[in-house]
């Protein structure tokens, strides 16, 4: 393997996420990038999935964007710029993504095998479910020949590649196609290639595709093993719940927001709270309900489950070892006519709005998407 990622064994925790915001992951990489470079602390993989973004690199133009910024939004795509390498990329559901958080200080200053230990891992995953990828000078990534595939076939990226390095300090990372909508790259120039194409374990195999927790699982084996990766044991992610609370207003429905005290950060937000051991996240739901509101109702579950990263300066760790959690949604319609019973050691004040409005009050991606699920759900 030389000359290919690294031999020498380098300590590293696996985290491992279903669904992270793209901001979020952000926030993610960088409080990640923060603990690595400390002497002692363990190199991080990251493995997970986006909502859809087109994500710009620090050599790309908005010009390879060829829809517009409205039709983007009404799309549900993000477009959000970064500081990694490379042009337009996009990152969305089906696909996993990856971020090796490594310090390559103390012997390991070659960005080169780092590149190529990545894409490595992503050849040989590809490998044990009978596609042959391979590399392309100058051009980052793994590309296949789809022509004994289909007809009329061509050079198609499976995975890509895209680094920032900061004093040794590696950010973002690879993104590897199992089944993600390819019509979303019809809307770009997708790193910079307009004479190759895109494709997926999906748009390959077709029926015979494996599922993604399957290529997860053989992609973060090969990972670890091409990159020289002695895996620790990490800290297990706590759980939370938030529950949409609303009611029947005269005009349309109004959604309870709740300003947290200054301790507990002061931002205004919606029913949360943490899980209990054994409690399931239905119960806990309606537990935080009555005691954060004294409200009661129909419970109702959204389809959104999202993890991040849960910031020291707002919850104080009695270590540095970096925490996460993963929420689960809800929604509640309560009575109209029910009184708010706050819980003042966590909130000042309530306020029944709009949709327009809460969405304006609230400060994190998971309450907004939350909230667009619900709005959706309820109709005009």
């Amino acid at each position: 393997m030389s000359g290919i990622g690294f031999d020498s064994p380098r300590p590293a925790q696996v985290r491992r996420f279903e669904h992270v915001f793209y901001t979020a992951g952000l926030r993610l990489q960088k409080a990640l990038a923060d603990y690595v470079k400390q002497p002692g602390h363990p190199d991080q993989l990251v493995i997970l999935g986006h909502n859809p973004v087109f994500t710009l690199g620090r050599n790309a133009s908005m010009d390879d964007i060829h829809v517009s910024a409205e039709f983007c939004a009404a799309q549900g795509v993000e477009i959000q710029p970064t500081d990694r390498g490379g042009e337009v990329t996009y990152h969305g559901p089906g696909q996993i993504v990856v971020y090796p958080i490594c310090n390559l200080s103390g012997g390991r200053e070659d960005v080169g095998r780092l590149v190529r230990g990545l894409e490595e891992a992503m050849i040989r995953t590809a490998g044990e479910f009978g596609v042959g990828a391979e590399r392309l000078k100058g051009a980052p990534g793994i590309w296949v020949d789809t022509a004994r595939f289909r007809k009329g076939g061509g050079l198609e990226k499976l995975g890509a590649v895209g680094l920032h390095l900061s004093r040794w300090i590696t950010t973002h990372g690879i993104a590897f196609n199992v089944e993600p909508d390819l019509r979303h790259y019809q809307w770009i120039t997708p790193c910079g290639f307009t004479d190759k194409g895109v494709c997926s374990l999906r748009s390959l195999l077709g029926e015979a595709c494996p599922d993604l927790p399957t290529v997860t699982d053989r992609l973060q084996h090969h990972l670890c093993e091409c990159l020289g990766l002695e895996i620790l044991p990490s800290r297990p992610t706590s759980q939370s719940v938030n529950a949409l609370t609303w009611r029947r207003g005269t005009d349309s429905p109004e959604i309870l927001m709740m300003l947290r005290v200054p301790s507990h950060g002061l931002w205004w937000q919606s029913v949360t709270g943490m899980m209990e051991p054994g409690e399931t996240c239905e119960a806990a739901a309606h537990r935080e309900l009555l005691e954060e509101t004294g409200l009661s109702g129909r419970l109702l579950p959204l389809p959104l489950r999202h993890s991040f990263w849960v910031d020291s300066a707002i919850v104080r760790f009695p270590d540095p070892e970096p925490r996460f959690n993963t929420e689960t949604c809800f929604h509640m319609e309560v009575p109209s006519d029910l009184p708010v019973r706050l819980s003042s050691d966590e909130h000042s004040e309530f306020k029944w709005c709009g949709f327009a409005e809460a969405r304006d009050l609230m400060k994190w991606e998971g309450s907004k998407a939350a909230l667009a699920l619900l709005e959706k759900h309820l109709g005009p």
